[in-house]
């Protein structure tokens, strides 16, 4: 008989039976589906845009495009550009603060 420390109970128990709680946890985490869930292009909705019913989000996303609108949430995000650091005001800067405090440049 050998004995394991139980974190869940914070004691000493059968290492048959951690063992036990350990699988069952498992098996009980697992999904009951046999595949993972695949969220599919079949639909059935009115565009607000054009009125038309559409069976499919590819073919609804494709109106709102053509019809100069952006799903919102779909939209690319762009960063704004870095900025250039100007040296030359950034050294007359430095020289001029250490002017103020007696430092020669």
């Amino acid at each position: 008989m050998s004995w394991v420390y139980d974190p869940e109970t914070g004691r000493l128990v059968e290492k048959s039976e951690h063992m036990e709680r350990v699988i069952a946890a498992r098996y009980r985490a697992r999904s009951e589906l046999s595949a993972p869930m695949v969220i599919g292009d079949a639909i059935e909705v009115t565009s607000m845009v054009d009125g038309k019913v559409y069976s499919s989000k590819s073919a609804l996303r494709a109106s709102y495009r053509r019809n100069g609108y952006i799903e919102v949430g779909n939209e690319e995000q762009k960063m704004p550009p870095k900025p250039v650091p100007d040296e030359r005001s950034i050294r007359d800067s430095v020289d001029k603060a250490l002017a103020r405090v007696g430092i020669p440049a």
